[in-house]
């Protein structure tokens, strides 16, 4: 057994260079896929931890749509002894005092005052200082912003001032800008102890709501609860984990497992050209061994062998480069966020996966070419008849069924990108053959007689040089795809924020707006239209499977702002009038997972109801993960009488004056005034920061690809030594030999990238005039990462085809003549 070993490694090192390669690509496609594996994991990980967070160890919690209520509300819950922890928490809209002359708007902060900063209700991860009940707390982005450290005072316009007792990290509860320009419209977030902001605010009895902690499971005091507080201000939910509204990150896994799959594909493209080369070339090798009493398993398991210790050491090198580059991705991929959030990262279970794809998928790629390598014939190959000249009636066949793959891009079906790809795999040898005389002439005019031969020298092997450059397309369509969705999310997420926002900016104040103040706002002489928006929040409810999750639901009325695509067309505002239902915005659709016509279950201020689904929208709001009702069933029959939020339409020009104005008139309950601009730019920011990280993928991609053509120049050269070693004794320079070399890989990188930007531009028309993108996606190219594909894919090709022609170069003409 030790024996076959060691044959395996003498023959998968008698080449070094192309060892070297084939070695490099495994390692790179083990390496990406590690890394992408643990991006997947350690993303989950990250969210998963701050939702667990904001729960913390709480079951229910008790609030209002009045935004305050007396604690005596409460009473009956703090006595029963199925209750073992209670926090009590009352919030207060006030203003930073700086010394820095800042707006109203950018001074704005949020006080939460609670009964006991080291509750296990909370969990706040300590930076520095400590959870004394005696100063406020202040999460890091705040700290560094306004200069503060812990012990220094901060002070609040006509509260008070305190010390700060504690600095922590991020989280959901004390999200707060990291900028002033951000702070312009979200206030700012701080903790201080309860009774400290009840003596500021001499609000002695009022709460905003309560967390409590129960034994058991807690239904029958949630139940008594619900029935004790129907028809009041009061109403209880169920505390969950569920942060879909304020994060998007759904498609995020499929882009990880996207460049995973792409990096797989790759590497394993350039695993079968080696063996599938080393196989042919050693036919006469098999066929004597055979001779000799070798059986056909015994040859196969030989090549098994051989593949198995280039899966090992490419494994066993790749998996921790792929750690290393998974922390790097995580760092970047994290700073697109709004929020400074930190990680741990997860690389256990995405190791252990990545080890088993990385012995398998050399393996799988391997398997036609070992199993050719045990049927080898013996008189066949002795005879030398198997080198007998390709039929053309494969092509012709390659060709039918690729055109008729093609054809799909008039389908609108996830399976055409596909078949639309697999078209382009099939036909490459075709558009290889076509580009080799298109580009003949300038070959001819640049590198001379040299240029002629290496157009020759690709149409002898046609199909291993197909291969090598159908890599590169396929990485390069597949980026350019990502990146024109990035870079037309930002058109498409306008277009579908001014549909549905509702008004030019939105406000929210902490107490409901009355009628004063909305009579008020229509007397301003920047506002033309104002809206009240209710919005009941947070509602639980469930899914088709049980499972409890949360969301708003927000009123509409025929007569009402548009708040989802094609209201008033579809009708929808009057068919929510005739029975107590609802329409999903599209994330809360799917994570329902229920049909058109079946009920929703939801937790409403008036106890537990049904309401049928009726229809599934897109929104902007939440990002589709939101729910809409008629105005007079949410105010009557949902029990949510009040509204937090105004829309107002405003005049051209005018959002600055009229957001001063708004704070001077309103500041000291108002916590919000948001622009639709705003909106559309908080949204896009994140989007078009991953334009970076896709640029750098671009860039792996065609270097992995790259490998693949050193690899494959490399075996062709190998495979004619005699030939070059003739031409040099005939006369050829060395310098005429590296250029013919440099002719094909030239040859190899533009059709490459041809291909590549012409498929990348086949998907992207896909993909814009796919139905189920609804026009979210318009069909535009990205010319900054197409000229990047352009450069990247041509000088990196050109550098491969350099290594290759320096060992041509250097080949002994007498040692090449005696090969042959």
């Amino acid at each position: 057994m030790l024996n076959i070993w060691r044959i395996s490694w003498r023959n998968i090192t008698q080449n070094k260079k192309r060892f070297f390669f084939t070695l490099l690509a495994i390692i790179l496609g083990v390496s990406f896929v590690t890394s992408m594996l643990i991006a997947d994991k350690t993303t989950n990980n990250v969210f998963n931890y701050y939702e667990q967070m904001y729960v913390a160890n709480a079951d229910y919690w008790v609030l209002s749509d009045e935004h305050t209520y007396s604690e005596e509300m409460i009473s009956s819950i703090q006595r029963d002894p199925a209750v073992t922890n209670t926090l009590l928490a009352l919030d207060k809209q006030a203003f930073f005092e700086l010394e820095d002359n800042h707006s109203l708007s950018e001074r704005s902060v949020r006080i939460t005052g609670v009964s006991d900063q080291n509750s296990p209700l909370l969990k706040l991860p300590v930076i520095a200082g400590s959870l004394d009940n005696e100063g406020v707390i202040i999460p890091e982005v705040v700290a560094d912003l306004l200069g503060k450290r812990v012990g220094d005072t901060v002070r609040f316009t006509n509260l008070g001032e305190a010390k700060i007792s504690a600095i922590v990290e991020y989280t959901q509860l004390l999200a707060s800008p990291s900028n002033w320009e951000k702070a312009q419209s979200t206030s700012f977030r701080i903790m201080a102890p309860l009774d400290m902001l009840r003596e500021w605010t001499g609000k002695d009895e009022e709460l905003s709501y309560m967390r409590f902690q129960t034994k058991g499971d807690g239904e029958e005091l949630f139940h008594s609860f619900q029935q004790s507080s129907h028809g009041s201000s009061v109403y209880i939910e169920p505390v969950v984990a569920d942060d879909l509204q304020s994060n998007d990150i759904g498609g995020l896994y499929t882009f990880f497992y996207l460049i995973a799959g792409l990096s797989i594909f790759i590497s394993g493209f350039i695993v079968f050209n080696m063996i599938y080369t080393s196989v042919i070339e050693r036919k006469k090798e098999f066929a004597i061994m055979k001779s000799f009493g070798y059986t056909q398993g015994s040859v196969s398991k030989l090549v098994l062998v051989e593949m198995l210790l280039l899966a090992l050491i490419g494994t066993a090198i790749g998996v921790p480069l792929g750690i290393w580059l998974g922390d790097l991705f995580m760092r970047a991929l994290l700073s697109v966020f709004e929020f400074d959030m930190v990680y741990t990262l997860n690389w256990k279970l995405p190791t252990i996966l990545a080890i088993m794809i990385g012995l398998l998928f050399p393996l799988i790629f391997s398997l036609i070419p070992i199993y050719n390598a045990g049927k080898t014939s013996i008189l066949l190959t002795l005879k030398k008849e198997n080198n007998s000249a390709a039929s053309s009636r494969p092509y012709l066949l390659r060709g039918i069924v690729g055109v008729g793959l093609l054809s799909f891009v008039w389908i609108d079906h996830a399976f055409t990108y596909v078949a639309v790809l697999a078209g382009i795999i099939l036909l490459f040898p075709l558009l290889l053959i076509g580009l080799n005389k298109i580009i003949k002439p300038i070959l001819n005019l640049v590198f001379n007689y040299p240029g002629i031969l290496a157009s020759q020298n690709l149409s002898q092997q046609i199909n291993r040089n197909a291969n090598t450059a159908t890599i590169l397309t396929v990485g390069i369509s597949i980026i350019l795809l990502l990146a024109a969705v990035i870079e037309s999310a930002p058109t498409g997420f306008e277009k579908e924020i001014k549909g549905t926002y509702g008004g030019d900016m939105r406000i929210t104040s902490e107490v409901p707006w009355s009628a004063e103040d909305v009579t008020k706002l229509r007397s301003y002489d920047a506002v033309t239209h104002v809206e009240p928006l209710t919005e009941a929040t947070p509602i639980t409810w469930e899914t088709i499977n049980g499972v409890r999750r949360q969301f708003s639901v927000l009123s509409v009325s025929e007569s009402g702002p548009s708040l989802f695509a094609d209201q008033k067309k579809e009708g929808w505002s009057e068919k929510l009038k005739v029975t107590p239902s609802v329409v999903l915005g599209e994330r809360a659709f799917e994570e329902w997972d229920g049909n058109i016509g079946q009920s929703i279950l939801m937790n409403t201020p008036n106890g537990e109801q049904y309401y049928e689904v009726i229809g599934v929208v897109k929104t902007s709001h939440y990002s589709g993960y939101v729910a809409f009702m008629d105005e007079t069933y949410l105010n009557d029959k949902f029990g949510w009488t009040n509204s937090f939020d105004i829309l107002l339409h405003v005049k051209d020009g005018m959002n600055a004056s009229l957001r001063n104005q708004l704070w001077t008139d309103y500041g000291d309950h108002l916590s919000k005034v948001q622009t639709v601009e705003e909106e559309i730019k908080s949204t896009a920011s994140a989007i078009t920061g991953m334009n970076e990280l896709i640029l750098i993928l671009l860039c792996m991609m065609i270097g992995l690809a790259s490998i693949g053509t050193a690899n494959t120049l490399l075996m062709n050269t190998y495979e004619r030594r005699f030939e070059i070693g003739t031409m040099r004794a005939l006369g050829f320079t060395k310098q005429q030999v590296r250029n013919m070399i440099l002719a094909e890989g030239m040859l190899i990188g533009i059709s490459g990238v041809i291909g590549g930007i012409a498929t990348g531009v086949i998907l992207i028309y896909v993909t814009s005039k796919s139905q189920l993108m609804e026009g979210f996606i318009s069909f535009q190219l990205p010319i900054s990462n197409i000229i990047l594909a352009m450069v990247a894919g041509v000088s990196l090709s050109l550098c491969a085809a350099w290594i290759s022609s320096k060992t041509a170069s250097k080949m002994d003409i007498q040692s090449s003549l005696k090969e042959g």
